[in-house]
């Protein structure tokens, strides 16, 4: 069964729909990749999952329930969670503060902060520096601790690796990885399409808002003209 399912999902922004018509599946424990040029609607596809871009027309159900008229914290709840590619800490607060922040309201937030450390062991040891300090790698395992402080059953992560060296691109892609594993679903827009590839198990992509393709990863991968594919023209 899925546990995220979107059919024929037009959203955008104002008047203005930027996603035309899109079907999408995640189930658990499953990572999949949306691919596709800059501008092609991958992040509007994920704010609109989450509650921040506008849906239209279609539906989006998670784990059997339309999330239609959930607000994004009531997303949230539900177990969605939304991990954007800017402003994701909280850069003059402590990594422990950025977690505390992440639990409030929450009557376990100390048990839920070990279970994050549990799944992020690098992350102790900078527990009580400022998030501003830290390199874009592990600002972006404080952003992803974040998330996981919700304890969320589907992660939507935009661009996780922008900016990074092709050693931490690597790194954090395989971190993505071994959550889905641990049961996470996982859908993930990436730029550096080869190396999700090599990693997730399926992949859209997506062109002018719309899905041009979609298949097993390997598939695609091995696709002999992968860059005209990426781009729409062999759609």
């Amino acid at each position: 069964m899925s546990l995220l399912s979107l059919k024929s999902v037009r959203a955008g922004y104002g008047s203005a729909d930027i996603i035309q018509g899109v079907d999408l599946n995640v189930v658990p424990a499953e990572t999949v990749a949306l691919l596709g040029p800059n501008g092609a609607g991958k992040s509007t596809l994920l704010k609109a999952i989450a509650g921040v871009a506008r849906v239209s027309s279609g539906s989006v159900t998670f784990d059997g329930q339309s999330l239609t008229a959930l607000s994004p914290a009531e997303r949230a709840a539900a177990g969605v969670a939304f991990l954007p590619q800017d402003r994701n800490v909280f850069r003059t607060l402590s990594v422990a503060e950025n977690l505390a922040v992440s639990a409030w309201g929450c009557a376990d937030a100390a048990a839920r902060i070990e279970e994050v450390l549990r799944l992020l062991p690098n992350l102790s040891a900078l527990m009580r520096k400022p998030a501003g300090r830290l390199s874009g790698g592990q600002r972006q395992m404080v952003a992803l601790a974040m998330a996981l402080m919700a304890r969320p059953r589907i992660l939507l992560v935009d661009e996780p690796t922008a900016g990074l060296s092709p050693r931490l691109v690597g790194e954090t892609l395989d971190l993505l990885l071994g959550l889905a594993q641990a049961g996470l679903g996982i859908l993930i827009v990436e730029q550096n399409a080869r190396a999700a590839l090599t990693r997730v198990q399926r992949a859209l992509i997506l062109v002018d808002g719309k899905v041009v393709r979609s298949g097993a990863a390997s598939d695609l991968a091995a696709e002999p003209d992968f860059g005209r594919l990426f781009f729409g023209e062999a759609a």
